[in-house]
């Protein structure tokens, strides 16, 4: 059975706020900026203060039969900046060392993530994790001096290409 890209959140309807966990120090919007599938963006303002950014809730859990997590981030600023992709696979609240953690520098203007999921490993024990059973995933920023304003869109499962 052949797979198709799995829509995580595209930002095209009101009740896809609904399923952000909110925050102190984060702010969300839509945008007509920025969209790379369908119409709308996810303006994502980050204020200083410890770890400001986002947690969506997730409907699929079972990340099996996919290749890579993907989305799109756009940096109106001219600096590059440093997001962190946190992903957890069990319910419990994870210390650092067994959960995957990783850092990525957002260059002005678009950048396309695409995260292979054979290598989303704990930062400390280095156990792959369980993909039928990834809980959730955040989206931050670590003490951030300065507030930043970039927009994201399109969160998604890509497929396994069969040959």
């Amino acid at each position: 059975m052949e797979h198709k890209t799995l829509v995580l959140h595209d930002f095209e309807s009101e009740s896809a706020l609904d399923e952000f966990h909110w925050q102190c120090h984060t702010l969300f919007s839509f945008s007509d900026k920025y969209a790379v599938h369908g119409e709308k963006s996810l303006r994502l303002e980050l204020f200083p203060s410890s770890y400001p950014g986002l947690s969506p809730a997730l409907k699929h859990n079972d990340w099996r039969n996919y290749q890579f997590f993907g989305f799109e981030v756009y940096n109106p600023a001219p600096e590059k900046i440093k997001l962190i992709l946190r992903i957890d696979d069990k319910k419990e609240s994870l210390e650092y060392k067994d959960r995957y953690n990783k850092s990525f520098v957002i260059l002005p203007g678009a950048n396309s993530l695409k995260i292979p999921l054979d290598s989303l490993i704990t930062s400390g024990t280095n156990r792959p994790l369980e993909l039928k059973n990834i809980y959730k995933f955040l989206i931050f920023m670590s003490h951030p001096d300065e507030n930043h304003v970039l927009f994201l869109d399109y969160f998604r499962l890509i497929p396994i290409r069969s040959n």
